[in-house]
Formats: structure tokens, sequence, C-alpha cells
């Protein structure tokens, strides 16, 4: 049954206008390398960081589209009436919806893999740089930045399984997404200056919230693909570890939420 919700996400997805949208921006690719030219003498490293930044850019809209606007339309057409008055679990319904939506953003982001290594191909011979073209830490990049939009999209079913209106999911995936980016900064800043300008009690706050919010920069190895910086295996091991706690975590609380509300 999660199969078949899963294959009717991605059938509604390719009728969507909002969808194909979101798909053509992987016409920006072919850009990249003019855009790079412009670069000082940095025409390689320039052309992967744009290309994992379109990447980010086309997943961030999918998990949002798919984590906010799939269940919050479901619910306001009356669409999940239907489906769960046939013999099928809100466990299966979410779990569907959610795998459907993954499934979208993987074939995008291979899509954009193949598109990437061009158009890095087209730009690292028109200037040669100093670095090397480190293709393993350039799919390690994009597969993190995958795993960090899944668990966005997560964010965006959970706050979607007790909400009412497209608003509130919507602007509370996208602050938890700009929290998720700032939370290392200014937990460090903070650390940095506790000791003379701030206050014990607001120290222990900021650390609160900090292991709250979920920590996107430690699934961030755009440096390291753009600058051809070692990867250590003990960092991917502790990333994908730190991954699969929140998610687990996130889409449980989802998963009791909504098999609580009330659709009545």
């Amino acid at each position: 049954m999660i199969g078949l919700i899963a294959a009717q996400t991605l059938k509604n997805s390719v009728k969507d206008k909002i969808f194909w949208l979101i798909v053509s921006l992987i016409l920006v690719f072919a850009v990249v390398p003019f855009f790079s030219s412009f670069s000082m003498r940095q025409v390689q490293e320039v052309s992967i960081t744009m290309s994992l930044t379109l990447n980010s850019t086309i997943l961030l809209f999918l998990a949002v589209f798919g984590g906010v606007a799939t269940v919050w339309r479901d619910i306001e057409r009356k669409y999940v009436y239907t489906v769960l008055g046939n013999p099928v679990s809100r466990t299966s319904f979410i779990i569907g919806r959610f795998a459907g939506f993954a499934v979208i953003m993987l074939i995008l982001m291979l899509l954009n893999i193949v598109f990437s290594f061009i158009v890095i191909k087209i730009s690292a011979a028109m200037y040669e740089s100093n670095l090397p073209v480190l293709w393993g830490n350039i799919l390690t990049a994009f597969c993190f930045q995958y795993l960090k939009y899944l668990l966005v999209m997560a964010f965006g079913f959970l706050f979607s399984s007790f909400s009412t209106s497209f608003f509130v999911p919507f602007f509370a995936t996208v602050a938890v997404y700009i929290a998720g980016n700032a939370s290392q900064g200014i937990y460090e800043y903070v650390l940095q200056k506790a000791a003379a300008d701030y206050s014990a009690f607001f120290e222990i706050a900021v650390k609160g919230v900090y292991y709250v919010l979920p920590n996107f920069s430690g699934l961030d190895f755009v440096a390291n693909a753009t600058y051809a910086l070692d990867i250590a295996s003990t960092d991917v091991i502790f990333s994908l570890c730190y991954f699969l706690i929140y998610f687990i975590l996130t889409f449980a609380l989802t998963l009791i939420i909504f098999n609580k509300r009330d659709f009545t």
C-alpha cells in the first residue's frame, strides 16, 4: 500500500505546474560555465560551488513543496478522507507520501549530478586550476545535500501533520531551514563571548536551543568539494549517524501526531 501511495504521489507531481517550474531550474546549469569564466582564476572552483548551490536550491524548493504543500492539499481537498476511508493506515499514508517525494528528489538530484559533471568538466578546461577535481568529494557533497533536504522535508511533514493552515507549516519549515544553517555559527560565537558578555543561564539556553535545532552545517561538504579538501571517514560516519537519529525522531513524532489528529 505504501508503494501505491508513493506511485500516486509521483503521478500527481508530474501533473503539477509548480513541480515543472522547479524542474525548469535545471536549465540554469547551462550558464554555469559562462558565469564561472568571470571569476578571478577560480573558474573550476566557482563552477563546483555554483553547481552545488543550484542543486541545493532545487532540492530546497522540492522539500518545501513536498513537505508542506502535498499534505496540506490532501487535507484541504478532502483527498485524505477518501484514502483513509479505505483499508489504509495513517502511517502508510504519510510514509507513502514522503517516499514518493523522496524518490522525486533523488531522480532530480541524479540529473543535477550528471549536468554538474558536464559543466565542471567544461569549466575546468577553460582555465587550469592548481587544485584537482575530486569527483568523490563532489559526489559526497551532493549526497549529503540530499539527506539535508530529506530532513527539511521531514520537518515540513511534521508541521503539516497538526496545522490546518498552509502558511504555518510553510514559514515554520523555512524558519527551521534558516536556523539550522545558522545554528553552528551562532553557537560558536556565543561560546567565545559567553565568559565576558553573557550570563551562565544565557549560555545554557543557547546550548539547549543548539541541541534541539538541526545542525545542517554537519551535512555540508561543499568546501571539501570545491577546494579538494580531504573528507575523513569519521566525519562521514558522524554526519550520517546524526542525520539518521534526527530524521527518525522527527518522522516518528510526525507519525504520532498525524495518527492522533481528528479529521471529523
